[in-house]
């Protein structure tokens, strides 16, 4: 590059830098820009933020609803065990199945007391009175494998313990989970999206296990 000095022109040695005499100023229409940018952002993050934020909860919801899941039916497995192991003879008309059944709710009851709707409004502090309402505890007994299942008739035998085919006992929990975030709006009177709450039941059949001691 040359530049004019006094009337001559010399060249540049290579590496020389040239500094204008004045600074440069930027303009104020540069500056502008820059700040129509910054508060855009700011605009579009503030948009996108109430978003972000519904589905981590979303993900998070759908966590605990399956990891409570497995807790309800592994709370349904704890009491069917307890009434189908050595289960003939608690299922005798009267005291003994009553006291059967009053226990498979005390287990069902305990184990699920972790929950966190678990809710028993007789006994909030003392889950193995065996009074919780969420889970709801039912029950019912089938005289073959597959069959239907019913309340306990005693026409079919099922405290025999000698019984060659076995009854099964299936205990049905249900449970009312309470979302973080209830995605839903009325339009008409109608419900659109996700409600509040969402209901399941979860359930767990075990046959009757007696093993017959007499000698052959």
């Amino acid at each position: 590059m040359l530049l004019p000095v006094r009337g001559a022109i010399r060249p540049l040695l290579r590496g020389t830098a040239i500094v204008p005499a004045y600074p440069i100023r930027q303009g104020s229409n540069g500056l502008a820009r820059k700040k129509h940018e910054r508060g855009q952002s700011v605009v579009e993050f503030a948009l996108v933020l109430p978003l972000m934020v519904i589905i981590l909860l979303a993900v998070v919801d759908l966590a605990r609803v399956y990891t409570t899941m497995m807790s309800v039916e592994s709370a349904a497995r704890e009491a069917a065990d307890y009434g189908t192991s050595l289960g003939a003879g608690k299922w005798q008309a009267g005291a003994p199945m009553d006291t059967t059944v009053q226990e498979m709710r005390k287990r069902a009851c305990v184990a699920a007391s972790d929950l966190p709707d678990y809710e028993d409004p007789e006994s909030p502090d003392d889950p193995g009175a065996g009074n919780c309402t969420n889970p709801s505890f039912d029950y019912c007994m089938s005289p073959v494998a597959g069959g239907t299942c019913g309340p306990v008739d005693p026409i079919n035998g099922c405290e025999d313990p000698l019984r060659p085919d076995p009854c099964t006992v299936t205990v049905t929990l249900t449970y009312e989970f309470h979302l973080f975030v209830p995605l839903n709006i009325n339009v008409f009177d109608r419900q659109i999206g996700f409600p509040s709450t969402y209901t399941f039941p979860r359930d767990s059949t075990y046959a009757m296990t007696d093993i017959d001691l007499t000698p052959p």
